[in-house]
């Protein structure tokens, strides 16, 4: 684990220490109306050596924690260090550092306990929740939402009437007021009419009615409704839109959809006021709720209908299996011959031996080694080869003479041949298995790596001393502290930094399209960011890979993405001129030679498992009728 965070440590620590840019905090200023008055400037107490001198000592040991994967020490250190010395803004990006490296290293280890202990990885997931709860990379591993089926609960029920069971007949004509208490009271209920009901005379044919049978042919044929007042009364009015708005009771329902993005919830709520005519519609987005107000009878019918939608789509589970291909090998084969040649005469090459060397001649005559009368190109020879005088190269590597006497001459060459056979090859593979579940025509997004704080400006809080009313990207610099702490106050003005967080890692993104044929069309993007491990400007370098392509797979097909990264060519030959060139003398050319190649290759498979885009149409759900404005 050491050494996988190795190379962030060092490119942090790069561009941390040229971060230099301080932007300060802008005074505010009285308005050209109102009369300036001079307030009296805060005083910033200053840090003292020996705080400076222990918040650094803070901050090596941090980092070395951090280097080591121990990531509580390391932010623990860190949060020390900005207490000591707030106004080192690199201390508080250590210490963002620190704990998104946590994060990411609980999201591992939750991955791989995640078939072996489910619970022990849900609970990791929920303590990196709590740690960073706007990591897209921690939130995108909650499927217990996603799993979770919708459920309605009614916050407010309708009057239910407590008509008896009996059953009547009507075959009669009169004034509506007193068939409708006539039908009433032989259910066991009471009328009252609205003032604006006209009393017109009207008749009613039935057999064998129930209650609602029997207000159902009186409203049908005098155009009237009855809303229920309370268990045992009902309100006799004129069926028009007006009396539905004014006199319908409403119901209060909600619904809740569990892992349904926001702009999927708007939808539900467009649906509902358009299809249904629901006006009174209510979005809870934190809680992933819809609230409808309305008659009992489009509740039920919304209830059906979000239910369909949420159950009724198709869904797709990518298989993906990257590798990432990195090839090298190095040549150096064939003999290198000496490039130059030195021509000397043989007796004065030994003379000069023979006079640098004539303590030692007179050593060895008087010992016996060599005996008396021998010439100087002799004794030359002996030291040279035998003894190993350090003056004698031209001598000890003569591969040629020719004339005699004092004319001899002797050539030497410049190095001895080389004869090279070396081959150096080195490959690198990495694997990355992933399964990414996508909505279809919904755009749904896979992240494996960190977020990477990234510095893009400071200010300083030079307003106040503590750190109660300083942020960090929408964070409380004071709760931040308080984890680690216990406490939130700091000596001093801080140096904030402003910081933007960067993906380092894979990200995958896909938006499928099922056809009802089955195929799936795809559109897939896998993007690959690293830290180039150097710095522009104080700021990090990044390296980053864009795969992109449209495909057209069956359920279940796989088929595979190759791109060449990047491919390096280098070759080097070195002979003789000229003989080096002639037929039959190449072997005496060494050549040496080197290529590099970089391929990501992607394999995909998709597999369709839900067939909701096969059903021709949605569940059937009669509507009450109800009148339009003009009635």
């Amino acid at each position: 684990m050491a050494a996988t965070f190795q190379p962030f440590l060092k490119t942090f620590v790069a561009f941390a220490a040229a971060s230099t840019l301080i932007v300060p905090a802008v005074k505010a200023q009285s308005s050209a109306s109102e009369p300036q008055q001079t307030e009296p400037q805060q005083k910033v107490p200053a840090v003292s050596q020996r705080n400076r001198d222990a918040a650094e000592a803070l901050f090596i040991a941090g980092a070395r924690d951090l280097s080591n994967g121990r990531f509580p020490p390391a932010e623990k250190a860190f949060a020390k260090a900005i207490a000591l010395n707030p106004t080192r803004s690199e201390y508080l990006q250590a210490l963002l550092l620190a704990r998104e490296h946590r994060v990411t290293d609980m999201v591992r280890q939750a991955a791989s306990l995640r078939s072996s202990n489910p619970a022990a990885a849900q609970q990791l997931l929920a303590e990196a929740h709590s740690i960073d709860p706007t990591n897209s990379q921690v939130t995108q591993y909650n499927t217990a939402a996603a799993i979770t089926p919708m459920r309605t609960e009614r916050l407010a029920e309708p009057i239910l009437l407590l008509a008896n069971g009996s059953r009547h007949s009507y075959h009669r004509r009169a004034n509506l007021q007193t068939l409708a208490a006539d039908i009433a009271r032989d259910y066991g209920l009471t009328v009252s009419f609205d003032p604006d009901l006209k009393n017109e005379s009207c008749r009613v044919d039935v057999d064998d009615a129930s209650f609602a049978d029997a207000m159902r042919v009186l409203g049908l044929v005098s155009n009237t409704m009855f809303v229920p007042l309370d268990e045992h009364s009902i309100l006799l009015a004129e069926e028009t839109s007006q009396n539905h708005t004014r006199l319908d009771r409403l119901v209060e329902q909600a619904y809740y959809l569990p892992g349904v993005p926001p702009d999927q919830i708007r939808d539900y709520v467009s649906i509902a006021q358009t299809v249904l005519g629901i006006p009174k519609v209510s979005v809870a987005p934190t809680q992933d709720t819809v609230i409808v107000r309305s008659p009992a009878d489009l509740a039920d019918a919304a209830d059906r209908l979000f239910t369909d939608l949420l159950a009724g789509d198709s869904d797709v589970v990518y298989d993906l299996k990257l590798y990432s291909i990195n090839h090298s090998n190095a040549r150096n084969l064939g003999v290198v011959l000496p490039t130059s040649f030195t021509a000397f005469n043989v007796a004065s090459q030994a003379q000069s031996i023979v006079s640098a060397n004539s303590s030692l001649i007179d050593q060895l005559i008087a010992n016996g080694v060599l005996p008396p009368g021998l010439s100087n190109i002799e004794i030359a020879a002996y030291l040279v080869f035998v003894a190993g005088v350090s003056n004698g190269s031209s001598l000890l590597n003569t591969f040629l003479t020719f004339g005699g006497g004092l004319t001899m001459t002797g050539v030497s060459l410049g190095a001895s041949p080389v004869f090279n056979l070396a081959l150096s090859s080195t490959d690198a593979h990495e694997l990355d298995n992933i399964q990414l579940r996508a909505g279809n025509r919904q755009t749904s997004t896979f992240k494996s790596g960190m977020r990477y704080p990234i510095q893009t400006s400071l200010y300083s809080d030079i307003a106040t001393s503590t750190a109660g009313n300083t942020s960090v990207n929408g964070v409380n610099l004071s709760s931040l502290l308080s984890q680690y702490l216990g406490t939130s106050s700091i000596t001093g003005a801080g140096v904030v930094p402003q910081v933007q967080y960067e993906d380092i890692g894979l990200t995958v993104t896909t938006k499928p399209v099922i056809q009802r044929s089955g195929d799936v069309a795809t559109h897939l993007e896998v993007k690959i960011t690293s830290l180039a491990g150097n710095s522009l400007n104080g700021l990090p370098v990044l390296n980053s890979r864009l795969f992109s392509s449209d495909l057209m797979l069956h359920d279940g097909e796989t088929t595979m993405m190759v791109s060449e990264t990047d491919r390096s060519e280098y070759a080097a030959v070195s002979g003789i001129p000229g003989l080096s060139e002639i037929p039959g003398f190449q072997g005496s050319t060494n050549k040496n030679s080197s290529m590099a190649t970089g391929e990501v290759v992607l394999l995909v498979t998709p597999h369709v498992v839900r067939q909701g885009h096969m059903n021709a149409a949605g569940p059937l759900i009669p509507l009450q009728s109800h009148p339009d404005s003009d009635n």
